[in-house]
Formats: C-alpha cells, sequence, structure tokens
C-alpha cells in the first residue's frame, strides 16, 4: 500500500535552476531539521550523486529520536533534463521507520514563460504492509508533509539566487 504527498509551486528562475537545485543544490540548507527529524549535515559516498544510479547516504548529528550516522540511502532512478528527477530513499536506519520499506520522490518542472517555472514535488511512500499502513498515513501527514513544505521553500531560495550548486553535473 502507498501514500502519496504532493506539492507544487512557482518559481522565478530560469528552468536550468529550477531542475538542478533540489538535486545537484546544498540539500544540508533545505532539509534543515523538521520537528522530529534533525537537521542533515552532509553526505557520505556521493560522488555519483546527480547521474542516474547515483548514491548518496543523508547524514545527521542526531537527536533525541534518532542516532547519529546515516539515515537511509539515496538513490536517483531516473533523470530528464530540464523535466524530472526521479529518486528513491531506502534502507532505513532509524528505528521508528519500521513502517515502510522505501519511497520514491519526483520533481517536475514546466516552464509556464521565461524566468516562470511551475514546480511539482512529490513522495510516495510504500509501507511494509496493510497492518502498518496507518503508520505510514500519519507519518506522511504529520512529519513528511511539513518536511516537504519546509524543504521546497529553501530549494526555492537556492534556485532563484544566483549560487552555485554543490553538485555540478
Amino acid at each position: 500500500m502507498k501514500i502519496k504527498i504532493e506539492l507544487t509551486d512557482t518559481f522565478y528562475t530560469s528552468i536550468e535552476r529550477a531542475f538542478k537545485a533540489p538535486i545537484l543544490g546544498d540539500a544540508t540548507k533545505f532539509l534543515n531539521g523538521y520537528r522530529f527529524q534533525p537537521p542533515i549535515t552532509g553526505f557520505e559516498e556521493d560522488e555519483t550523486w546527480g547521474q542516474v544510479n547515483g548514491i548518496r547516504y543523508p547524514v545527521t548529528s542526531g537527536n533525541f529520536w534518532l542516532s547519529r550516522g546515516r539515515l537511509f540511502t539515496d538513490k536517483i532512478l531516473s533523470r530528464n533534463e530540464n523535466e524530472f528527477w526521479k529518486w528513491t530513499i531506502y534502507d532505513f536506519k532509524i528505528r521508528f521507520m519500521f513502517f515502510t520499506w522505501k519511497a520514491i520522490g519526483e520533481w517536475k518542472v514546466l516552464e509556464r514563460e521565461p524566468n516562470r517555472i511551475e514546480v511539482y514535488y512529490s513522495y510516495t511512500f510504500y509501507s511494509k504492509n496493510i497492518f502498518l499502513h496507518l503508520c505510514t498515513m500519519l507519518f506522511c501527514s504529520l512529519q513528511w508533509k511539513g518536511m516537504m513544505r519546509k524543504a521546497i521553500k529553501g530549494i526555492k531560495l537556492q534556485a532563484e539566487s544566483k549560487l552555485p550548486f554543490v553538485y555540478e553535473r
């Protein structure tokens, strides 16, 4: 069983910057904590990040709820230049994520007019079984959707700035 969370926004920048910002930008600036989730402080083994099948491991300094270290595996599934990204997060190292086995993220951009880009951002979480589906629903509505709302604001700031991206690929 799955739960999908979707957000949209309008970015006032080039299609290229709106496309690259969420994956190639500095994620420590927009994955900077929300409720139970401590900030992402960096990434390990990210040499292939930005390429299809590229992997990285988000790390955190931890908090009361989560241990310090890797949170999960982040892998790019597909990339269509200046159109969309699709990635997955899996192999959760977080004890309280017992109810889900993976999530698929999507980022799509569409140029409505020059420097006016419509952005679509979603995550689909997959419950481990039907009995844990309620936990997935609660987590997505109470925690993950808020993280996404906060993240899209930070992604927008990076996209609309002139700052270089962390990964130039």
